[in-house]
């Protein structure tokens, strides 16, 4: 196991089975099921009553086992496919929400869970696809992440942050982790012979994309636990809970200033040292190898040309003599769960070592002997049409878009897939540019990861006199090595429908000048941006619809490219939501009084207005309440008997409470009344909505 779960995760997954067996009778909503369903890693999909669960393993790794199990649960549950994230985590899809309990059980035994899958938590930690096995590698962290990994999750306020907190490990200069586009990003170093890291913070992508900045030149491993708890600390207390496109790490950063965020963070750094078990341990797995079972599998094939051009493009030579580690690509990220299955019995032999999420959406084995390289090949040869692909296709990403997620604008899978198929046909020589990185998003957030690719694409929706049609806007030349990370540069925009076209030209470019550069991102600099905006000016005449209408539907689309479906993105959900949806419930059931003259009515629209205004503001002094009792008792505990809410409400919330309404128009006013005092607190909070009295 490469974390150790929480201790209380088992009432956690009892306490939302309760609240979901209340929303599947009518008595919760749909929005209060989802601040609680969301940061378990539990998404709703776009299709009516499908969802996703997004499964935590840290730096990709799980073993055999765990693959195994993930299969059979998906085969029982969900779609007929795994699908591997660009965060090293794995989800399941077309879940029913009635088996979604079912399917966080079954994962228990496993030594896995969905917690901090979504919303505003810490979310799976990053690391490094060839840590432990690089040839170039500084040292593993591996072991640092899966304790720290550990350490947070079993933090109560690792789970209700501001937003989302991302945490990432690099083991060498390459950066391959992406650390510096994290919130916290750790580089591998030593000094004086101690294995540190190098700590980049408030970085990340998405609105307002942002390079981290140098936070500490060095720190002893053991101190990753310290630095990531402060900065933790510090974004739990003056992180931006009242607007969300602004409550990021990068934007504190950018609104408190560089001096004012450091002191803070040595403030919580200092206050952290004085508490005891603040050192970190790394968590060692041991790594047995049954080579004997390993090489016991017959081989043929092994002459093959394809064999050879295989082991070429994906089989990787480990530090460790006579290892290596191999590529497995995954189509768009998805592979048939029976061939997950067969791929993990195979890998048992190997051990718990052997088998890890990459960047790419792809899987990346390791510890393979070189007697078993030919016999690995038939097993990928058989799960993957890919395995005969040039690794800068296999490489290529895209999230989900428009397919099942409700902020997608286009469909960039099967842009993809045309582009792919566009780039195979022209026979271009993609072999010499192997780590070539293409990468579509399916809108401006950054999921397919543009921000830094060396061609990137972001959904969009333009127009030609009345109609609209699918476009992608294009960036170029990102970098993300140590001390010359920068994000990909807008370049212009293109019709989707030439997307493939557009792609194989500016490929093609590349590849005749690229004698000429160190890199892709140096040739961008230097020339290729205006060279490739030149390309874009070719596309911009997009023809009217009664000229070509195939422009006005996205690939894989069987009608006319529209908007309908879109709506408000899940993955900030969580608790402090739970504000916004009951001060927006008082205000619609306060309409809804004026229309209500029966008294029976009456009353059933103040209890509810009394309950959501008792309810309100609970999260802001860490109180999650799940019944309508613990609601008003703690209500007027703490911010009645806080001296929150004038005291005269607290025989108005007790008349909510046990129903006992008198005059009905004196009841009426009290209770509005007591909504007003809660709404008058509320704008009185700062952005971090945190009630210091």
């Amino acid at each position: 196991m490469f974390y150790e779960l929480p201790g209380n995760l088992s009432n956690e997954i009892e306490e939302l089975e309760s609240l979901i067996a209340k929303h599947l009778r009518g008595e919760a909503d749909a929005t209060s099921l989802k601040v609680r369903r969301v940061p378990f890693g539990c998404y709703e999909q776009r299709k009516l009553g499908t969802y996703m669960l997004r499964v935590r393993a840290t730096g990709g790794a799980i073993t055999p086992e765990q693959l195994l199990g993930l299969a059979r649960i998906s085969a029982k549950v969900g779609a007929e496919h795994l699908h591997i994230t660009t965060r090293q985590e794995f989800q399941i899809h077309d879940v029913s929400i009635e088996n979604v309990i079912p399917a966080l059980r079954a994962l228990l035994p496993l030594g896995l869970t969905t917690r901090g899958g979504g919303g505003n938590t810490v979310r799976n930690i990053l690391v490094s696809p060839d840590a432990g096995v690089g040839v170039d590698e500084i040292f593993d962290p591996s072991p640092w992440a899966f304790a720290l990994t550990t350490r947070l999750i079993a933090e109560a306020d690792s789970w209700n942050l501001p937003r989302k907190f991302k945490i990432a490990f690099s083991n060498s200069p390459a950066d391959s982790a992406y650390a510096q586009f994290n919130d916290v990003g750790f580089l591998a170093t030593i000094k004086d012979g101690r294995q540190g890291f190098k700590v980049y913070v408030a970085g990340g992508l998405g609105a307002s994309s942002s390079v981290g900045h140098l936070l500490e030149e060095f720190i002893p491993a053991e101190d990753a636990y310290i630095v990531s708890a402060a900065l933790k600390h510090l974004f739990d207390k003056h992180g931006n809970r009242k607007n969300r496109n602004a409550a990021r790490l990068r934007f504190l950063w950018s609104k408190l200033g560089e001096d004012r965020f450091r002191q803070i963070y040595q403030d919580e750094v200092r206050q952290l040292a004085q508490l005891p078990l603040t050192k970190l341990h790394p968590l060692v797995i041991d790594q047995p190898l049954d080579q004997a079972a390993a090489l016991a599998i017959p081989a043929t094939g092994v002459e093959s040309a394809e064999y050879a051009r295989w082991r070429k493009r994906y089989v990787f030579p480990q530090r460790q003599p006579g290892l290596y580690s191999i590529v497995v690509p995954a189509s768009l990220g998805n592979i048939a769960n029976q061939h997950v299955a067969a791929l993990a019995q195979y890998l048992r032999a190997f051990g718990p070592h052997s088998i890890r999420a990459a960047f790419g959406q792809n899987l990346r084995l390791r510890n393979i002997p070189e007697a078993a390289l030919a016999a690995t090949y038939q097993v990928v040869r058989d799960i993957t049409d890919l395995a005969d692909a040039p690794l800068a296709l296999a490489n290529a990403v895209s999230c989900t878009g428009a397919a099942t997620c409700q902020l997608g604008i286009c469909l960039p899978k099967p842009a993809l897939i045309a582009a792919s198929e566009k780039l195979a046909g022209a026979r271009l020589d993609l072999d010499s540019i192997p780590s070539f990185q293409l990468n579509l998003s399916g809108c401006p957030n950054s999921c397919g990861q543009h921000t830094y690719a060396d061609l990137g694409f972001y959904g969009q929706a333009r127009h030609r006199d009345k109609d609209i049609y699918p476009a992608y806007g294009v960036v170029a030349g990102g970098v993300h090595a140590d001390g010359q990370a920068r994000l990909a540069e807008p370049i212009g925009t293109v019709a989707a429908r030439d997307l493939p076209e557009f792609t194989r030209q500016v490929i093609s470019l590349w590849l005749s000048n690229k004698h000429r550069f160190a890199s892709f991102s140096e040739y961008v600099k230097a020339e290729g941006r205006d060279e490739i905006k030149l390309i874009c000016e070719r596309f911009l005449n997009v023809p009217a619809f009664s000229e070509e209408p195939s422009y006005y539907t996205d690939w894989g689309a069987d009608k006319p490219f529209s908007l309908v479906g879109r709506g408000q993105g899940e993955c900030s959900a969580g608790l402090f939501d739970q504000i916004g949806i009951d001060l927006k419930r008082i205000a619609d059931l306060r309409k809804r009084i004026a229309a209500a003259p029966a008294s029976d009515e009456r009353y059933e629209l103040l209890y509810q207005i009394a309950f959501s205004a008792s309810r309100a503001l609970l999260v802001t002094r860490g109180i999650d309440a799940v019944d309508e009792e613990s609601v008003f008792s703690s209500f007027q505990r703490h911010f009645i008997g806080g001296g929150l809410i004038d005291s005269r409400y607290y025989s108005v919330v007790d008349a909510a409470r046990l129903r006992e309404f008198g005059d009905a128009d004196q009841s009426q006013a009290d209770i509005l009344a007591l909504a007003d005092a809660v709404k008058d607190l509320y704008d009185s909070l700062d952005s971090s909505l945190r009630i210091h009295a």
